[in-house]
């Protein structure tokens, strides 16, 4: 194994928009509305994907919960709080970077959040290459942002190991030959990493 490839929401980093609502004061009942009208919703890929204006998208949002338009602003309107880096991430890929493997990056990220949320991310000094949706208007789990990864960096996906939160991402990345490692518990998995790789 040469190759650790990381997601970063739920993996690297806290994702937590719920608790970020609750701070911001929205009612409950809003953030199970928004959760499936804007969070969840198939909508938001087109945030990742970098492929309408955020504008444009905030109004469809609106659209489907005219009733949460005015939580809706407050919410995208704060959004650099929706973060936090996991405890030790950086550590983690220090260590890992430390050992010789190659470290690299393939997330799903809308383009103003990357760059807003970037500055928390003390892990990149330790990664040696990215592919992020936005850049090249394609999401996991299609299979050209696992091909522009392995282009862009030379990567044999058989001699790579890919780390995400959603089941469906993996099983695409395991048809192209990677190995692949479900995340449940973003601090435990660095166990079940280690033990993976011993065995290689």
């Amino acid at each position: 194994m040469k190759n650790i490839i990381f997601d970063i929401g739920m993996v690297l980093v806290d994702f937590h928009w719920k608790s970020t609502m609750e701070k911001l004061g929205i009612p409950a009942d809003v953030i199970d509305t928004l959760d499936h009208n804007m969070i969840n919703h198939p909508m938001w890929n087109h945030f990742d994907l970098d492929d309408m204006p955020e504008p444009e998208l905030i109004k469809r949002f609106k659209e489907l919960s005219p009733e949460c338009s005015s939580y809706i602003d407050l919410f995208m309107n704060n959004l650099d709080e929706v973060v936090d880096m996991f405890p030790g991430a950086d550590m983690w890929l220090k260590d890992l970077k430390s050992r010789g493997y190659n470290i690299y990056l393939l997330s799903n990220y809308p383009r103003r959040l990357f760059a807003l949320h970037t500055p928390r991310f003390h892990f990149l000094p330790y990664t040696d290459g990215r592919v992020v949706s936005y850049e090249y208007h394609v999401t996991k789990p299609d299979a050209a942002i696992y091909e522009h990864l392995c282009n862009k960096y030379n990567l044999v996906p058989e001699e790579s190991i890919f780390l995400d939160d959603r089941q469906a991402n993996l099983d695409a990345a395991a048809k192209l030959g990677f190995h692949t490692l479900l995340v449940t518990d973003p601090i435990g998995v660095r166990g079940a990493l280690d033990d993976i790789l011993a065995r290689e």
